[in-house]
């Protein structure tokens, strides 16, 4: 006899979907840590260009260089503010595959469970049986000693 478990190609799936959600879960963590560098490479560039802003403002500058550093300015503001929008909803998706995986877990440690809870109820069936079989043996080894003593 051997145990089979029949939901096993349930737990199959729900192996595979936490396997999936957990490498969709790294891929978004990955973005996200991209997300935060490129956010920080363009605040050093904003500050760096502020700097030479003002060093050029105390020896004199004309107006159309100086015209120049406000538009960089203002549109990498306007980067900044898309790229920190995109890192916000990076962040929802990281935390609605982390729930998502998570209910993955939830659900495949309880088919583990519920699987472990039938093997051992199938395991205690068959030493019964075993037992059962043994003891009859014995009872017929006995009655045939008793028999062949009695004649």
């Amino acid at each position: 006899m051997k145990f089979s478990f029949g939901l096993q190609s349930l737990l199959n799936w729900k192996k595979n979907l936490e396997e999936s959600s957990q490498m969709r879960l790294a891929e978004k963590i990955r973005q996200l840590r991209a997300q935060e560098e490129e956010i920080q490479r363009l605040i050093q560039q904003r500050l760096e260009n502020e700097e030479k802003l003002h060093e050029k403002m105390r020896g004199g500058i004309q107006a159309g260089e100086y015209l120049i550093y406000k538009q960089f300015g203002e549109d990498s503001f306007q980067d900044l503010s898309q790229k920190e929008a995109k890192k916000q909803h990076r962040m929802r998706e990281i935390a609605s595959e982390r729930e998502a995986l998570t209910g993955f877990m939830r659900e495949r440690k309880m088919l583990e469970k519920l699987r472990e809870k039938r093997s051992k109820k199938f395991i205690y069936q068959v030493e019964k049986l075993e037992q059962k079989d043994s003891d009859e043996r014995v009872i017929q080894q006995y009655q045939t000693n008793s028999k062949e003593n009695h004649l």
